[in-house]
């Protein structure tokens, strides 16, 4: 009677785990077949995803490409030959300004190497020859142009305070006003020109009432 009793049970309990068992397979079949029934992600769209995923890694590479090279300027001072230094002039290139439709854009903006006097006021001899140079034949070739010399536009001082550098120009006959995006390349040579020093962090000009469009 006592072994009758215990088989009984434990059929019962083997019954109980077998539908709980056969429950728990039925769902997990029911949650398959759910996901699986789920819609595809287009073609164009995975498509779509990969060429953007691949247009930012490309431009990342190109971002870190160029700030790598900055790096490289700004701590390159070469004395080219007693008593002068490798400094950088940044101009406009039209191959590159083609590329950001022309739009004031740094990235529009190489560097053309320039030798000066070496002197114990580096930047503002840099400034001042940027703004009273003119390109060579070889550069127009290239694609580059420039915005300078001005009539009568002249730089008056270079103060660095900390990491901010102030210009003091002078600009009698409004040279640096006209269209905005002439006016833009003309701030944006000077400024990119300032950067090559490692010290300069920022750029500002006086007076206020110029560079305006």
């Amino acid at each position: 009677m006592v072994k009758s009793k215990i088989s009984l049970a434990l059929i019962s309990t083997i019954i109980v785990l077998s539908i709980l068992l056969l429950i728990c397979i039925t769902y997990l079949q029911k949650r398959r077949a759910a996901r699986d029934r789920q819609e595809p992600v287009p073609q164009e769209v995975l498509r779509a995803i990969e060429k953007e995923r691949m247009y930012s890694t490309k431009l990342q590479r190109r971002i870190d490409a160029l700030e790598k090279e900055m790096e490289r300027l700004k701590h390159e001072r070469i004395v080219v030959k007693e008593g002068k230094v490798k400094v950088f002039h940044y101009l406009p290139n039209k191959i590159m300004a083609e590329k950001v439709d022309y739009e004031v854009d740094p990235r529009a903006l190489l560097p053309a190497e320039r030798e000066i006097p070496f002197s114990d006021n580096l930047i503002y001899d840099t400034i001042n020859s940027l703004i009273q140079d003119e390109i060579s034949e070889k550069e127009t070739q290239a694609g580059f142009w420039t915005g300078f010399p001005g009539d009568s536009f002249r730089l008056l001082s270079a103060d660095l305070q900390g990491n901010i550098l102030t210009l003091h120009f002078d600009d009698p006959k409004y040279f640096t006003s006209g269209g905005s995006n002439r006016v833009g390349y003309l701030w944006l040579q000077i400024r990119m020109t300032a950067f090559q020093f490692p010290e300069v962090k920022q750029v500002r000009y006086k007076p206020e009432t110029l560079f305006q469009p």
